[in-house]
């Protein structure tokens, strides 16, 4: 069991160190850079792109170890157009109105592959069935923890360090909860 959940994680881990000086070198060249001024914290130039060694280790790390599903493969590609929009910004530091659409646009997709937030667990016992809900529901949750991530990657190493920490708790509740998908593919996030 444990190699199941292991081997995305190693891989995804192994792909990303490899990556990582390569997209570093890339981002200098291609100028996608973070200047320090009076609202950084870091005092010299950074390279952004971080979040492409990221994406190419986690697809490496769930495209080696999961069957490529309906659901799976709309995950997929709602994640590749998040970071599509990540990669344009990091290079052009795109305007907020066109980040929030390139969101919209990914979280449609998920909406199409029927990935959605369908109910809504009540503390006091049952659940709430959202029915139609679902739809802007999931658009608004996908929005919102995108942008949560966003406004944390400001500091080195914190929206990496917060993301596997959430992502180790993910990966503890789906294999006790028996979602073997979700588990593998938090596991491709966390390496």
């Amino acid at each position: 069991m444990l190699s199941a959940y292991g081997f995305p994680f190693l891989l995804a881990m192994f792909v990303s160190y490899v990556l990582t000086p390569y997209i570093k070198k890339l981002a200098f060249k291609i100028g996608a850079i973070d200047k320090p001024d009076n609202r950084k914290v870091h005092k010299r130039i950074m390279p952004r792109l971080g979040g492409l060694a990221i994406y190419i280790a986690f697809m490496a790390g769930a495209i080696a170890s999961l069957e490529m599903t309906w659901d799976v493969i709309g995950i997929l590609l709602g994640g590749t157009v998040i970071v599509a929009v990540g990669i344009l910004d990091d290079k052009y530091q795109l305007p907020a109105k066109v980040k929030l659409l390139g969101q919209i646009i990914a979280a449609c997709v998920l909406v199409f592959f029927d990935i959605r937030i369908e109910w809504i667990n009540n503390p006091f016992g049952g659940y709430y069935y959202l029915d139609l809900l679902s739809i802007p529901l999931t658009i608004f949750w996908v929005i919102s923890f995108t942008n949560v991530v966003n406004l944390i990657d400001g500091l080195d190493g914190l929206a990496a360090g917060v993301s596997a920490i959430a992502s180790v708790t993910v990966i503890l509740v789906s294999v006790q909860m028996g979602y073997y998908h979700v588990a593998v593919m938090t596991a491709a996030l966390a390496g």
